[in-house]
């Protein structure tokens, strides 16, 4: 019988549980010894208490599994977040004696934004969710992952692949202002599927997750660049619109040969590599970490700029501003959203533009979406606004109009076309 066990949890406050199977190289103990055995789980422990926040907790029933409770998130989607990010720093190869061990971390999530959830029902939840994950080998799986039934997982993958060979995606713009100067300074470059077929659930950030998955990211990342590049020189030199920002993936830092490839595109449009910048999360940074220092030193050498997104969902380090050439912080849409309702999230947005500051770093606070966020953001200061308040992502025809318009000191976005951001 199922105790009435209920989770101290509140609507606004997501509670979340992920269960966490390790696969590992050295699942036969007899290969590395007893001793050696033991380090590696110390080492995973080690690890996984690194992320941990001050209010989350774990535990290790077993060397190869996990449960990690995460209270008092801002939002449900950094539990995806957290997840990402637990995930990568496990995979990073673990050295002992003369071998090698690597981890393939899967986990299912379980997520409370109502206080009438029970303990046993969060328990079911994240442990069939994990199964789910490695029946599909994926990295993880949530209850949300579910609306992607109807379309199996190798579907989806064809569906995207199909997509990006048969110039079915397109690329849209959101404009970054800066709050100072009241100019625009840049536009982040963001993958669309605008044709038919197109999977209705598929998100921008699913695309990218199936091609990040699968194989298809560094095409995926191509496709971008050289559209973002090709419309830059049509459309964009004469809007006078900044700086043109890109995203890279957790897998393209681990490629050793990013920065050359990426230098001989910008060189075939004749682009000034000033005019493009790179943004990565936080999750990305802990995978391979010396990788991953070593491909952005070399960005940064070739005269790109440089920025940590998602900054401040409470997975970071000061480590990324000690030994990364960045050049700006942006702030998780998940704290400036909510707040002017959340003392707590006002703090985090507080400290993280103070903390930028002190780095000589510009700040960018996404998910502005109204005059009462922005105006709070700019008594404390924050540098540049890239939110719903002066845009949506928009096409490159759209982003013409769409700055003609702020030129003249309309503020109203204007009407564009169903695009999901």
């Amino acid at each position: 019988m199922e105790r009435d066990i209920r989770l101290n949890t509140h609507p606004a406050t997501p509670f979340a549980l992920l269960h966490m199977s390790l696969s590992r190289s050295d699942s036969v103990e007899a290969l590395l010894g007893r001793k050696d055995c033991l380090e590696i789980t110390k080492e995973l422990v080690r690890r996984v208490q690194l992320n941990l926040r001050t209010q989350d907790y774990c535990a290790f029933p077993s060397p190869n599994e996990v449960w990690i409770c995460l209270p008092d998130l801002p939002s449900s989607a950094v539990a995806r977040l957290a997840a990402s990010n637990f995930i990568n720093y496990l995979e990073t190869p673990i050295s002992t004696s003369d071998k090698t061990v690597t981890v393939r971390p899967v986990v299912g999530i379980a997520v409370a934004e109502q206080p009438e959830i029970t303990a046993l029902q969060m328990f079911k939840t994240a442990a069939n969710a994990e199964i789910r994950a490695r029946a599909l080998s994926q990295r993880y799986w949530t209850e949300d992952t579910d609306k992607l039934l109807g379309y199996s997982n190798m579907e989806l993958v064809m569906a995207v692949q199909s997509a990006l060979m048969h110039n079915q995606l397109s690329v849209a713009y959101q404009p970054k202002v800066e709050l100072r100067s009241g100019r625009v300074v840049g536009v982040e470059a963001l993958v669309r599927w605008n044709k038919d077929p197109h999977p209705s659930i598929l998100g921008p950030s699913d695309i990218i997750e199936i091609a990040e998955q699968n194989g298809m990211i560094q095409d995926m990342t191509r496709f971008i660049l050289n559209t973002a590049l090709r419309e830059y020189i049509e459309s964009m030199v004469e809007l006078d619109i900044g700086r043109v920002w890109i995203n890279l993936s957790a897998s393209m830092l681990r490629d050793s040969h990013l920065a050359s490839w990426v230098q001989q595109i910008v060189e075939v449009w004749g682009v000034d590599p000033g005019l493009i910048g790179f943004e990565v999360t936080e999750s990305t940074l802990l995978t391979d970490v010396e990788q991953s220092i070593s491909t952005i030193h070399a960005l940064a050498e070739y005269g790109f700029h440089l920025a940590i997104d998602d900054f401040g969902t409470g997975y970071s380090s000061l480590f990324y501003l000690r030994r990364f050439p960045v050049h700006e912080l942006k702030i998780d849409k998940l704290f400036v959203q909510h707040m002017n309702s959340s003392i707590l999230d006002s703090q985090i947005v507080r400290a993280i533009i103070d903390l930028a500051h002190n780095f000589q770093l510009n700040v960018v606070a996404e998910g502005a979406e109204d005059e009462a966020t922005l105006s709070l953001l700019k008594s404390m200061g924050c540098d540049q606004i890239q939110g719903y308040v002066f845009g949506r992502a928009m096409t490159v025809g759209e982003l013409r109009d769409w700055a003609s318009s702020f030129a003249q000191g309309k503020r109203q976005p204007i009407i564009v076309s169903d695009l999901v951001d």
